[in-house]
């Protein structure tokens, strides 16, 4: 059995609330994968999070920590990762020998199952509703990749006020998502609409957000004015493909 601190324990009650088209689809993705590699049940987990192989999975890991690094990561950091999924993050950290205070949070109970195996002295919880599970400025970093990305608007400003609330003065939220204005998401945009002229259901939802919304979110929650990142920047990380947004809350 996974051990969590007290706080966490209380909130496993939280994974009882209503299945959200999120939770819904994404849980589905994971076991349809799963299913399908029944003996490689690592490479499924690594797929399901967009990963094709185990030596992507731990390039797009290590690349996840160069941005962090790039942005203030480092030793004695409490931080949280917001759709932590089977650790690519996570077994990055522990790889490049980052010391600090870890949890990851997700809504597949498969996914964090394979990061408390793959890293146990990581904090690992189930939650399903749009809060960051942590006291009020208890954490330096709140990090997610590609989360906002199939979420409704309104459910990403909850995860950013709530992420406001969770920061120590000084501590920042870093997010990757897509936006129109870069060429390189065109291939999701038209993806997804030639699945819809051929007269299929969406299989999920794939939520593109502008960097006006993504200021307001941030004026709205109390956050100093987001800096950006274009997804093909090479400048100070390699190229994280997705957009990034930095947010951070004034000390």
């Amino acid at each position: 059995m996974i051990k969590l601190p007290h706080f966490l324990r209380r909130k496993r009650s939280s994974a009882k609330t209503r299945e959200s088209h999120s939770v819904r689809d994404y849980r589905a993705l994971v076991r349809a994968k799963l299913k399908s590699l029944p003996d490689d049940p690592a490479l499924a987990l690594a797929q399901a999070i967009g990963a094709p192989t185990m030596a992507d999975f731990m390039s797009i890991g290590d690349g996840h920590v160069a941005v962090l690094r790039h942005h203030g990561l480092v030793d004695g950091m409490t931080v949280y990762d917001l759709g932590c999924g089977c650790g690519r993050t996570a077994q990055a950290l522990v790889r490049t020998g980052w010391r600090g205070q870890y949890t990851g949070a997700d809504v597949v109970q498969e996914l964090i199952d394979e990061l408390a195996r793959q890293c146990p002295g990581y904090d690992v919880l189930l939650n399903v509703t749009p809060r960051i599970v942590a006291p009020d400025a208890s954490l330096d970093m709140v990090f997610h990749w590609s989360v906002f990305t199939h979420l409704y608007p309104g459910e990403s400003y909850l995860y950013t006020s709530d992420a406001f609330r969770a920061l120590r003065p000084g501590g920042k939220m870093i997010f990757s998502f897509l936006e129109m204005e870069e060429p390189e998401h065109d291939r999701v945009w038209n993806a997804n609409l030639d699945h819809l002229r051929r007269g299929n259901a969406a299989e999920h939802l794939d939520a593109f957000l502008h960097r006006d919304w993504i200021h307001r979110f941030a004026r709205n929650a109390g956050f100093a004015e987001p800096r950006f990142t274009n997804g093909q920047d090479s400048k100070d990380h390699p190229p994280f493909w997705q957009s990034l947004a930095v947010l951070e809350k004034p000390a």
